[in-house]
């Protein structure tokens, strides 16, 4: 067995290990501990994903699924986490699309949690068509990004101690999995003040 093999695996067999403790933590009602194995999970999740990347395993389940539901669900399981107030605006949402849920699930809970740490008092998840496109945002109320990065959006990002890099780098390849008739889906970020995620699929 080839050790990346064998740590992916042992990534798949820790990241249960972490579910099973935010179960315990949710049900003594640790908001902290909760948070803090989720943010654990879902960076394991992102690495295993990014192996399946390099190893040309990470393929679509592309079905026709519901916008609104999935704000919906993100927007619910955020709110137990933080003191911030975490809204959602889907009232420019189709009422369905054709992409990957658990994928694109994964990439907008990590622009998510990111926002958490910057953000002063407010997230707002969305989701919109605009012609022919699905766009799904994150905006938060804090400083933004940085200028470094938007001056040079399609550079590779940075591996920080926050895991914004691996973030963003899947984040792209998931987008770029969605694709029509030669268009794929992109990543954009911008401020507005504070920092905007954004993630367009195409019809």
């Amino acid at each position: 067995m080839s050790f990346a093999t064998l740590a992916a695996l042992t990534i798949h067999d820790v990241k249960n290990r972490l579910a099973a403790m935010a179960a315990r933590a949710e049900a003594r009602g640790d908001s902290e501990t909760l948070r803090d194995a989720l943010t654990a999970a879902g960076d394991l999740s992102r690495l295993l994903a990014c192996y399946k990347v390099d190893a040309g395993l990470l393929q679509p389940d592309i079905d026709t699924r519901c916008p609104v539901d999935l704000v919906d669900e993100l927007v619910a399981e955020t709110r137990p986490l933080t003191r911030l107030e975490i809204a959602g605006d889907c009232g420019l949402a189709p009422p369905a699309w054709y992409y990957d849920e658990s994928l694109i699930r994964m990439v907008l809970a990590n622009a998510l949690h990111n926002a958490l740490r910057f953000a002063r008092t407010r997230i707002t998840v969305s989701a919109r068509q605009t012609d022919d496109w699905l766009e799904f945002r994150i905006a938060d109320d804090g400083p933004g990004y940085p200028a470094d990065m938007l001056a040079n959006p399609t550079a590779a990002a940075p591996i920080s101690d926050d895991g914004v890099g691996i973030g963003l780098h899947l984040a792209r390849h998931v987008a770029a999995l969605h694709e029509n008739h030669g268009i794929r889906g992109v990543i954009t970020l911008e401020n507005e003040p504070g920092a905007v995620f954004s993630l367009k699929l195409p019809r």
